[in-house]
C-alpha cells in the first residue's frame, strides 16, 4: 500500500513537472511571438517612413528641415534598449533581417532564368547604390549649408558688435558679451 502511494506521488510529481515545463515553453513561445509581432510592426513603420521620405524627396522641398524634439520623448525606452543582452540583440537582428532579406530561391532554375535573376539583382544593387550616393551628396550639401549659415550668423554678429562700438569678435567668441547691457 505504501509502495502504491509512493508510485502515485512520484507519478503526480512527474506530471506536475511536465506541466510546469510545458507552461514555461508555452510562455517562451508567446514571448517570442509577441516580440516578433512588435518587430514586424516596427519594420512596417520603418518601411512607411522610408516611403514617405522618398515621396517627400520627389516633391523637391527645401534642402534641409529643422525638427523640434518631441516633448513626450521617453528616456526609459532608450534605457531599456541599452540594457538588452547580446542574445536579445542578436535575436532582434535575425528577425529584422528575415523581413528585409528575401530568400533567394534559385533551386530548379534554368540558365536563362538564372541570368534574368542575376540581372534583376544587379539592377537592385545599382538602384540602392544610386540612392546611397544621392543621400551622401545630400548630406554633404546640408553640411555645407550649415557651415554657410554659421558663417553668415558670425558675420551678422560681428556687424552687430561693430554697430555697438565693440570689438568685432566680442559677440562671436566663446563667451560673448551680454547684450543686456546695451
Amino acid at each position: 500500500m505504501r509502495a502504491d502511494e509512493e508510485k502515485r506521488m512520484a507519478e503526480r510529481k512527474k506530471q506536475e513537472e511536465e506541466r510546469r515545463v510545458r507552461e514555461i515553453e508555452e510562455k517562451k513561445q508567446r514571448d517570442i511571438e509577441e516580440k516578433r509581432r512588435r518587430l514586424e510592426e516596427a519594420e512596417k513603420k520603418r518601411q512607411a517612413m522610408m516611403q514617405a521620405l522618398k515621396e517627400q524627396k520627389q516633391q523637391k522641398g527645401p534642402n534641409f528641415t529643422i525638427q523640434k524634439k518631441d516633448p513626450s520623448f521617453n528616456l526609459s525606452s532608450a534605457q531599456i534598449e541599452r540594457n538588452k543582452t547580446k542574445e536579445q540583440l542578436e535575436e532582434e537582428k535575425k528577425i529584422s533581417l528575415s523581413f528585409r532579406i528575401k530568400p533567394l530561391d534559385i533551386e530548379n532554375l534554368g540558365v536563362d532564368k538564372l541570368k534574368t535573376k542575376a540581372t534583376e539583382l544587379w539592377d537592385a544593387i545599382i538602384k540602392l547604390e544610386t540612392e546611397k550616393y544621392d543621400l551622401e551628396e545630400r548630406q554633404k550639401r546640408q553640411d555645407y549649408d550649415l557651415k554657410e549659415l554659421k558663417e553668415r550668423q558670425k558675420q551678422q554678429l560681428r556687424h552687430k558688435a561693430q554697430k555697438r562700438g565693440l570689438d568685432p569678435e566680442a559677440l562671436t567668441g566663446k563667451y560673448p558679451v551680454s547684450t543686456i547691457l546695451f
